[in-house]
């Protein structure tokens, strides 16, 4: 299994950019949805946008149990947009199937470049 390069941090837009780096755990999830709240939660005491971008481009395996467990993350996160960042293809497929099973679907885009996430979710 690939070492697992996780990276979370507020962008100079204000946004919050959350980098997938190869294969997932349950672990590697809950520590990086952990790190994804403090940021939020920083975000909104400093009167800051509630926005993500989910950069999903160098993503590894994701077993069941991952895959579940970024669900639920998702639905007990409180955003005003979510941006997930991919290059098309089999990610596609499985981001709109996290999107659906969250139930936010309205909140949440696909996108494969990062102007274009940036600008939806500043619009």
């Amino acid at each position: 299994m690939a070492v697992m390069a996780n990276q979370v941090f507020t962008n100079n837009q204000g946004i919050i950019v959350c980098i997938v780096d190869g294969d997932q755990t349950v672990q590697s999830v809950n520590a990086m949805g952990n790190q994804i709240k403090e940021a939020l939660d920083q975000a909104k005491r400093d009167g800051k946008h509630l926005l993500l971008i989910d950069d999903i481009r160098k993503i590894g395996k994701v077993p069941t149990d991952a895959r579940n467990a970024v669900v639920e993350f998702e639905k007990s996160l409180n955003y005003k947009r979510l941006a997930m960042l991919g290059n098309g293809g089999v990610l596609r497929l499985g981001a709109n199937l996290i999107i659906r099973a969250s139930g936010r679907a309205r909140k949440i885009r696909y996108f494969t470049n990062e102007q274009d996430a940036a600008a939806w979710l500043l619009s």
